[in-house]
């Protein structure tokens, strides 16, 4: 194709040229149509917090996806091989100086953005002829579509390395305690025997579930926006799956309206991570909880707690209200992002593509702040298995075993076996430790009144109360005997291990595309 820029009539470049000559303060009023400078408020609420975000989060994605537009404009003959280098040398020094720290793009007085900014310094550099010629078939809402996407598709890989570290620590940690007794609660009372492990087990399923669905959101977020220009796609003849594929996106967003109009992937990825910030503010709970001294079955560390300004004997893990309140932003985020985008129309606006996705960035730094407090405190615990074991014999945990044992022992209904040991329970004086001797006798003559027989109660009493034999019974159902929880521990490991290697193989795709990117500005730049 016939490269339009280099064949621009004679006035045209002079009125370029004049342009490219004036300074950025001199144009910071003429952007197309308008003739004046942004109200110095707007410029003040708006352009210049934006700004400061923009340089620090959205300059280096913008700087890659500017690469592969222009390499991809090359390559489909509409611009010419020797613009797109000159635009591709400004191009990779920006990335250098942006990497060395260097404060560039300094904004002048006024101004309406970084984009703005950014094609002005091309412009600047090599004149307006070619610096602004990488602009042809994309628009700011296309190329800011792409930027959200591809920032948020590394911020959820980075993510879910967190969250398998989480899943990693709590697998360590309940591998240790098969056999380590306690209470599980329902309602906050003590219900029947389980162990540690088990309960790790059960969160971790959670765990795992919610950051398969994080990493199943992926798949929303991978469809590259670029060549749907503002909205109504281009009459330019342009390779949308090269600069895809260079950008280490999966495919293009088939619909052009679609890639610039939806965020929906926002809410999809901020849905799994609500999920799991739901699951840490319920583990925090309990860990604090059994770390209180009405309990005292965990501990940490000094290092790891804290004290009061006033008591001088608290040791306060305080680190768990912090994860409870950092764990549920995610959730406030998503109510934000759909509140947002609520009956605003269907196509690229500001409250969509800005007000709305603000949200994302500050919710995933707090769920990934919780996650790595919530392994360190997973990693550091200190089990007191001893206090945990008084605390489950005082607490009568063993009448559910008891009952299951008059069914299979003395063929009574459930229900009868049931109203039998909550009777005994009744009579029993609070705290007391079961035994045999203590229960036969009282247990016997409850059971004459209620079937108007006797029943002898022989080996199976002395089993039912015993903690360790109920743990091993209960093997049915997905219960806590530690044969039955390695084995769950088990499938959760290999479950952690294909969202590893998940996790693992869209890095080597996208180290992948950035190589075919870096090799593609090199042939063109070097040529």
């Amino acid at each position: 194709m016939t490269d339009l820029l280099r064949d621009a009539p004679a006035s045209q470049r002079e009125r370029d040229e004049n342009h490219a000559s004036r300074s950025p303060v001199e144009l910071a009023g003429e952007t197309g149509r308008l003739s004046r400078p942004p109200n110095s408020a707007l410029l003040e609420l708006l352009y210049e917090p934006q700004l400061s975000h923009d340089r620090r989060y959205v300059l280096p994605h913008l700087l890659r996806i500017d690469a592969a537009h222009i390499v991809m404009l090359a390559h489909s003959g509409i611009l010419e091989a020797g613009v797109a280098r000159d635009l591709l040398v400004v191009n990779q020094d920006l990335e250098k100086r942006f990497l060395c720290g260097e404060d560039i793009l300094a904004p002048p007085p006024s101004h309406r953005g970084l984009y703005l900014l950014y094609e002005q310094h091309y412009i600047d550099e090599i004149g307006a002829h070619k610096g602004g010629a990488a602009h042809v078939a994309r628009s700011r809402n296309d190329m800011n579509a792409t930027v959200t996407r591809i920032r948020l598709r590394a911020r959820i890989l980075e993510f879910l390395d967190e969250g398998l570290e989480l899943v990693t620590a709590a697998l360590d940690l309940a591998g240790g305690q098969l056999a380590t007794a306690m209470s599980a609660f329902t309602h906050l009372q003590p219900a029947q025997p389980t162990t540690l492990a088990h309960y790790l087990a059960g969160v971790t399923a959670e765990l795992l579930r919610s950051l398969s669905a994080v990493a199943a959101s992926l798949e929303s977020v991978d469809r590259c926006p670029m060549g749907a220009a503002s909205g109504s796609g281009t009459s330019f003849p342009i390779d949308r799956a090269m600069v895809a594929g260079l950008l280490g996106f999966h495919e293009v967003a088939d619909n052009s309206l679609d890639a610039v109009a939806s965020r929906d992937y926002l809410t999809a990825v901020l849905a799994g991570l609500a999920s799991l910030g739901v699951t840490l503010t319920r583990w925090s709970t309990d860990f604090q909880l059994w770390a209180s001294h009405a309990y005292g079955f965990l501990d940490w560390p000094d290092d790891l707690v804290s004290t009061s300004s006033i008591m001088p004997q608290k040791r306060n893990a305080y680190v768990w209200e912090d994860i409870r309140g950092q764990a549920v932003h995610p959730a406030g985020a998503l109510m934000e992002v759909l509140m947002g985008m609520k009956n605003t129309p269907f196509s690229n606006s500001v409250e969509v593509s800005a007000e709305a996705t603000a949200h994302l960035w500050p919710a995933v730094d707090a769920i990934e702040k919780a996650t790595r407090l919530t392994r360190l405190l997973v990693e550091n615990v200190e089990v007191r298995p001893l206090r945990m074991r008084r605390f489950l014999d005082g607490a009568n945990a063993t009448m559910t075993a008891l009952a299951d044992s008059l069914v299979v022992h003395h063929g009574l209904a459930f229900r009868t076996a049931h109203e039998a040991v909550g009777r005994l329970a009744r009579m029993l004086p609070e705290g007391c430790e079961l035994s045999p001797e203590r229960v036969r006798g009282p247990l016997e003559e409850i059971l004459r009144e209620l079937t108007g027989r006797s029943l002898a109660l022989g080996n199976g009493l002395a089993a039912a109360l015993d903690v360790e034999r109920s743990l091993r019974a209960a093997e049915h159902g997905g219960g806590p005997a530690p044969r039955t929880v390695a084995a769950q521990l088990a499938r959760l490991a290999e479950t952690k291990r294909r969202l590893e290697d998940d996790v693992r193989a869209w890095r080597e795709r996208l180290g992948e595309a950035d190589g075919r990117l870096r090799g593609a500005l090199r042939e063109l730049v070097e040529t």
